[in-house]
């Protein structure tokens, strides 16, 4: 994984300064985060499965996805068995202490040649941040929409900062080199190049969209 070490230490020297809130996840606010954890679940309108379903939060943070499904009584009206994968243990010790009867591993899908599969595998927020070159970065986003694809049996729901976002992003925060920025079209493209049935989701916010690979 690109900058696997350094995109650690950001996210846990975020939660040593901010705590246990949505700062230590680089998010702007709870309802931005919610937003597109919603649409991301969209997914299982167009997807072969709506219900049983086994589901794989990749880069899960705290367990916000999971205490979004049951906050809106999704775990049990659409049956889903959640699994949560993070690659840094402080902040997956704070998912399993705020969900302690859910299911949080330290993985990373790259490295692990035996992972298992799943009917979908959402993945919000892990491709904004940073922590390589830009062409090495873009090469790890592009090594696991493929990888993610692999382990789906019915989809994968993803999302990532659009260039919408320019015109009203700080200027600041834009010029840290802290956050990638995609361009739809080049995300789109590389997705029907490994994908037969996809949707992009530009209708939501400006300055983030959403992609569905189908199987």
């Amino acid at each position: 994984m690109a900058g696997k070490q350094k995109q650690i230490e950001y996210f846990e020297n975020l939660l040593a300064k901010h705590g246990e809130n949505y700062l230590a996840l680089d998010w702007n606010n709870t309802e931005g985060q919610k937003l597109r954890f919603q649409i991301l679940a969209e997914i299982l309108v167009f997807g072969k499965k709506s219900v049983k379903v086994s589901l794989l939060d990749v880069g899960c943070g705290f367990g916000d996805l999971y205490a979004l499904f049951k906050e809106k009584g999704m775990l049990a009206s659409h049956r889903i068995n959640y699994t949560g994968f993070d690659i840094s243990p402080g902040i997956l010790e704070v998912a399993k202490k705020k969900h302690p009867e859910a299911k949080f591993e330290l993985k990373d899908i790259l490295e692990e040649p035996k992972c298992p599969k799943f009917d979908y595998i959402f993945c919000s927020g892990v491709f904004n941040i940073r922590t390589a070159d830009k062409e090495t970065h873009l090469a790890f986003v592009k090594s696991m929409l493929v990888r993610m694809f692999e382990l789906a049996h019915c989809g994968v729901a993803v999302n990532f900062l659009s260039e919408g976002i320019l015109p009203i992003c700080n200027r600041e925060d834009l010029n840290s080199g802290r956050y990638f920025i995609f361009n739809p079209t080049e995300i789109l493209d590389f997705c029907r190049s490994i994908c037969g049935r996809y949707m992009l989701r530009h209708d939501y916010h400006l300055g983030d969209f959403s992609v569905y690979l189908l199987k």
